[in-house]
């Protein structure tokens, strides 16, 4: 009785620990989303980065070198062209640059914004990319707006998601993903203590 109780612990615990959302700070920016897989993978907070008309946050989720997703955000300076079609278009320019053929670009709502998730896979003529790879690219803005300056969207902060995890763990990223300007203790509820 005592085994069957403690392999029911186990897996109630390594349960919750698969659930466990994922938290980081990316400058001004509190990320948070949960992966929701038992896939072994690392959160790595990149670098950030500054020009004269934007800032770059983001970070990089790695399991191993062929198997990884990215969040950015670039906040630009000034108002700019945030219309959601035109950037399918890039999108899909984009990934067939580094060798993707995107086959599907799906409307979505990530983290309650108006968005969309596109998916490809690797052009046959390219030997370099594992045929069975694929690819996800989902992009969304915070504060997109529509303009009286005509049938355009605009806004400062784009955030860009990729993967090359499989859709579900992907998904399950972007279905999760929130992200707020805040410290991402006061974000999650948590008590912010000045610093001593």
């Amino acid at each position: 009785m005592r085994t069957v109780l403690a392999f029911a612990l186990v897996l109630m615990l390594s349960s919750l620990a698969i659930s466990a959302p994922e938290s980081s700070q990316l400058g001004p920016y509190a990320v948070t989303f949960d992966m929701n897989t038992e896939m072994q993978y690392e959160v790595i907070p990149l670098e950030a980065a500054e020009a004269d008309a934007a800032a770059f946050y983001g970070l990089l989720v790695k399991t191993d070198n062929s198997t990884w997703a990215r969040v950015d955000i670039t906040e630009n300076k000034e108002l700019i062209d945030s219309t959601i079609a035109p950037q399918k278009i890039i999108t899909a320019l984009n990934a067939a640059i580094s060798g993707f053929n995107v086959t599907s670009v799906e409307d979505a709502v990530i983290d309650g914004k108006e968005g969309y998730v596109a998916s490809g896979v690797p052009f046959p003529q390219i030997t370099s990319i594992p045929a069975d790879a694929r690819i996800f690219e989902a992009v969304y803005w915070l504060d997109s707006e529509k303009c009286e300056c005509g049938p355009v969207s605009v806004g400062t902060t784009r955030v860009a998601i990729s993967s090359t995890y499989p859709e579900d763990v992907t998904m399950n990223m972007i279905n999760s993903l929130k992200i707020v300007k805040g410290e991402a203790a006061a974000v999650a509820g948590e008590q912010v203590l000045p610093p001593e």
